[in-house]
């Protein structure tokens, strides 16, 4: 489902976490993207990105999809996603 790659360590952290491949692709999607240093760059949800995730998949499916609303991505220069997380609340 995702257009990008993974790298091992991304991959590991996304099973270790139970973030799903769809989270990763609503980020690239909707998510707002900011400088995370090194070249990096950290795509997450705000309030904005996330009405667009609800006029994409409907209020239906997000009681069910709340968790990830605080999923977040790095994602280097090459376009590779290095990590994902939750933000702490």
């Amino acid at each position: 489902m995702t257009s990008r790659a993974f790298t091992k360590h991304a991959e590991q952290r996304a099973r270790d976490r139970s973030i799903p491949e769809i989270a990763v692709w609503l980020l690239d999607h909707c998510g707002v993207r900011e400088p995370a240093g090194g070249g990096t760059e950290r795509i997450y949800f705000d309030k904005r990105a996330w009405r667009e995730v609800e006029r994409l998949l409907g209020p239906w499916r997000l009681n069910k999809m709340e968790q990830l609303r605080r999923v977040y991505s790095v994602v280097s220069g090459e376009g590779a996603v290095v990590t994902v997380a939750y933000k702490d609340q």
